[in-house]
C-alpha cells in the first residue's frame, strides 16, 4: 500500500502504524499523528478495502477551506443482509447517542491537524470519540462517498467489543464529563 500512496501522492508523509504492542488503533493513530509533519492527516485501513485514490475524492473538501473534516462513506446496497442491518443499527446508534449524522466507521478519514481533537479511547472505536468532539466544538464534518473493494464479515466478539467501546465513549463525554 506504501508505494502505491507515494504513487498517487509523490509529496505526502506516509506513517504506517502497527500495533504490535497490542496498544489499539486508537492509540497507533494518536502515535502517527504525533510522528507526522502536515498539515492534512488522512487516515486509511491498512486492510485494503478502500483503494488509496479515494483520498483524492475527501482532500479538495479540505483545501476549499469550509470543512474540517472529511469522512468516507461506504455505500451499503451491494451488501449481504445481514452486514446491511449491523451497519444500519451501528449508524442509528451513533445518532442516537452522539447526533453524528456521518459515518464513523468507514476506514478513511481526512483532517485539517490543527482540528483533530484530542481522544481519551485507543480502542477500535475511537473515531466516534473523535468525531463527536469535533461536532460538539463546532467543526464542519461532510460524509463523502467512498468505494470499498471488499468487505470482511465482523464476528460478533469484534461487534459487542465496538458496542461495549461505544457506550463507554458515550458514558465519559455524557455522564462523567470526563476527556471531553
Amino acid at each position: 500500500m506504501k508505494v502505491k500512496c507515494l504513487s498517487l501522492f509523490p509529496h505526502a508523509q506516509i506513517i504506517i502504524g502497527n500495533d504490535v504492542q497490542k496498544q489499539g488503533k486508537g492509540y497507533i493513530i494518536k502515535d502517527s499523528i504525533y510522528k507526522s509533519l502536515h498539515s492534512i492527516i488522512v487516515f486509511i485501513d491498512g486492510d485494503l478495502n478502500i483503494n488509496p485514490i479515494m483520498i483524492k475524492r475527501l482532500l479538495p473538501f479540505l483545501e476549499d477551506g469550509y470543512y474540517d473534516i472529511v469522512v468516507g462513506c461506504k455505500g451499503i446496497s451491494g451488501l449481504p443482509f445481514n452486514r446491511k442491518l449491523l451497519t444500519l443499527v451501528s449508524r442509528i446508534i451513533i445518532k442516537i447517542l452522539f447526533n453524528l449524522d456521518v459515518s464513523t466507521q468507514t476506514g478513511i478519514k481526512a483532517f485539517k491537524r490543527y482540528k483533530i481533537p484530542e481522544w481519551y479511547s485507543n480502542r477500535y472505536m475511537f473515531d466516534v470519540e473523535v468525531l463527536a468532539k469535533a461536532k460538539r466544538k463546532g467543526m464542519r464534518i461532510i460524509e463523502i462517498p467512498v468505494e470499498v473493494e471488499k468487505i470482511g464479515d465482523k464476528s460478533l466478539k469484534v461487534i459487542w467489543r465496538a458496542f461495549i467501546d461505544t457506550l463507554e465513549i458515550w458514558w465519559r463525554l455524557n455522564v462523567c464529563k470526563k476527556f471531553s
